[in-house]
């Protein structure tokens, strides 16, 4: 087996009933950590229906290689998981030929005081970048690519318009679904609508109820239609295309306690104005942020 008899090797373990989010940030970061220790990255990446796309199915991504969660569990004898926080790296760490993160839906952020003094003062090897940097380098696959520019030129190419993500699905946290429902961005629409009665709303809603409720209250909003099952293959796909349109707006309202908008918000790389229910905006609203030209790079204005 090459995690034991091959190079040094690090293999995270995503939980099977982790969503979209939890899983990305957990393999990204664990994809910097192996290269800083410059380990063969593995991952566990559990597909069922809890959760239906690969990776591979969503991204371009050839940074690692998945393997079972049968696999992993067999090679808990000569390497137990470890915490993907509050670990320290020292040499006899290093010497083990296999680490295994059990990652609980967060990033891994392992520590060596070696890096710390290494941003900006050139002492010590440089640590790992933040995984939202690797997040904003993928590719989609080419059937998510071409639908997210083909929405794009077809109806928001040139001209500033408004995300709005709204989470009212039965699985979505209890949290999000009190302190945030469909009324509450209704109104938040209402309210730009009175001064900018022209902006475009993308609506990204995870039932069919809501969106039809915010589409038939406001004229001129975009969406996608047909969005698949929820964490289907076909329905995460389709949340992918929603994330970078909503990502290449100028402004981005989002549903409290919801780690996908976050993740508009790191593929933008925060330069969109960014609100939501429990989270005032900063400032005046304004549209005045530049364009993207390339919707699957939003953060290049």
């Amino acid at each position: 087996m090459a995690l034991l008899t091959g190079r040094k090797a690090l293999l995270v373990y995503t939980g099977r009933k982790d969503g979209l989010g939890n899983r990305v940030r957990a393999l990204l970061s664990a994809q910097e950590l192996a290269r800083v220790e410059d380990r063969d990255l593995y991952y566990v990446w559990s597909t069922d229906e809890y959760f239906g796309p690969r990776m591979d199915e969503l991204w371009h991504f050839e940074g690692g290689s998945p393997v079972s969660r049968l696999t992993s569990r067999v090679l808990l004898p000569v390497a137990w998981y470890r915490q993907p926080k509050g670990v320290r790296i020292t040499a006899d760490l290093r010497r083990r030929h296999l680490w295994q993160i059990h990652s609980h839906g967060l990033p891994v952020t392992w520590e060596d005081p070696a890096w710390r003094g290494s941003a900006g003062e050139g002492a010590g090897p440089a640590g790992p970048r933040p995984w939202t940097e690797r997040l904003r380098e993928l590719t989609p696959v080419d059937e998510i690519a071409d639908e997210v520019r083909s929405l794009y030129d077809a109806h928001l190419r040139g001209r500033p318009y408004v995300g709005i993500q709204v989470r009212t699905h039965a699985v979505s946290h209890a949290k999000t679904i009190e302190s945030s429902p469909v009324e509450w961005f209704a109104n938040r629409m209402r309210q730009i609508r009175a001064d900018h009665p022209d902006v475009p709303f993308f609506l990204s809603c995870d039932t069919p109820e809501a969106q039809k409720q915010l589409a038939g209250e406001f004229d001129g909003c975009v969406f996608l239609t047909d969005k698949g099952g929820y964490n289907t293959v076909k329905g995460v796909r389709s949340g992918l295309v929603d994330l970078y349109l909503l990502a290449s707006s100028q402004h981005l309202i989002g549903a409290s306690f919801s780690s996908f908008v976050e993740m508009a918000v790191f593929l933008c790389d925060g330069v969109v104005p960014f609100e939501r229910p429990d989270q005032p905006l900063e400032g005046e609203f304004s549209l005045s942020l530049g364009l993207a030209e390339d919707p699957l790079r939003p953060a290049q204005r």
